[in-house]
């Protein structure tokens, strides 16, 4: 015969997926109402915890604080959203039931309920006018529990909790300057000139005709050239330069420490809620 654990254990539990993957804390429990035995939990998951889903324990193993629960994270998240504080039904049951492919499986661990805690008493606390209403203690056929009558007392459980803001600050500024550098540039550019070359040749029969025959002293002149190279600067456009903007998004993690109210009972009879979650 399997041990039997405490449904109490379940609240102080962590969940993890069939992989060992963290989850998050146990929100609620959701028991049936014939055997007192949890069939699911509520979970919390994602950032700062503040999404949850509906997992059936089917499969589950509680050790050591830790929630193992027969399922991938992935198709825990994706379960279908059901308003768990109006009770679930038999055609809610059945719909997560279907969203995990479940037909029959491995109950999973066993819990010592109120029930058995108490066998025996709930004779003698009937009509005893101890401030109970008749029937506090039974679960409803969606496996929530619920008090009927009147005369019930009650006190309410707060918590903190971490509320996200984000505020758009100026975090710097961003300036184009333009600034004069002088460097050094060398261009090589091919430039000609005229030389004077000596050139003797001997005189022709024609040339001798012509001659007259004086000597005396005679000038030629031949001009010389080459070229002069100026240089000049002028201002150009190369390139234009500009500043933009881009989006760009992070993900950062904030963690800090959050007070949490917890309720216990004495003296009660039959199974009640625990640290105000639902059994």
């Amino acid at each position: 015969m399997a041990e039997k654990k405490n449904i109490k254990d379940l609240f102080d539990a962590t969940a993890y997926d069939k992989s060992g993957d963290k989850l998050g804390s146990v929100k609620e429990i959701f028991v049936d109402d014939r055997t007192g035995q949890p069939t699911f939990v509520e979970v919390n998951h994602g950032l700062f915890g503040m999404s949850s889903s509906l997992v059936p324990l089917r499969g589950h193993r509680l050790e050591d604080g830790k929630l193992n629960l027969a399922f991938e994270k992935d198709r825990i998240k994706d379960a279908p959203g059901l308003d768990a504080e109006k009770g679930l039904t038999p055609e809610d049951q059945n719909r997560i039931y279907a969203h995990y492919g479940l037909d029959r499986a491995d109950e999973g661990d066993t819990y010592v309920t109120d029930a058995d805690r108490n066998a025996g008493q709930q004779q003698a606390a009937a009509g005893a006018g101890t401030g109970a209403a008749a029937g506090a203690g039974t679960t409803s056929k969606g496996g929530t529990t619920t008090a009927n009558g009147a005369g019930d007392q009650e006190i309410i459980r707060s918590e903190e909790q971490l509320n996200v803001d984000k505020d758009r600050v100026a975090t710097g500024e961003a300036r184009l300057r333009k600034y004069v550098t002088t460097e050094k540039e060398t261009v090589e550019v091919p430039v000609s000139r005229e030389e004077v070359r000596v050139e003797r040749t001997p005189i022709s029969e024609s040339d001798a005709k012509n001659y007259d025959g004086n000597i005396g002293e005679q000038e030629a002149s031949v001009t010389l050239h080459e070229d002069k190279v100026n240089v000049s600067k002028e201002s150009v456009p190369v390139e234009k330069v500009s500043l933009g903007k881009e989006q760009v998004t992070d993900t950062k993690r904030y963690s800090d420490d959050v007070r949490k109210e917890h309720i216990d009972t004495e003296g009660v009879k039959g199974t009640d809620d625990v640290d105000g979650k639902r059994k």
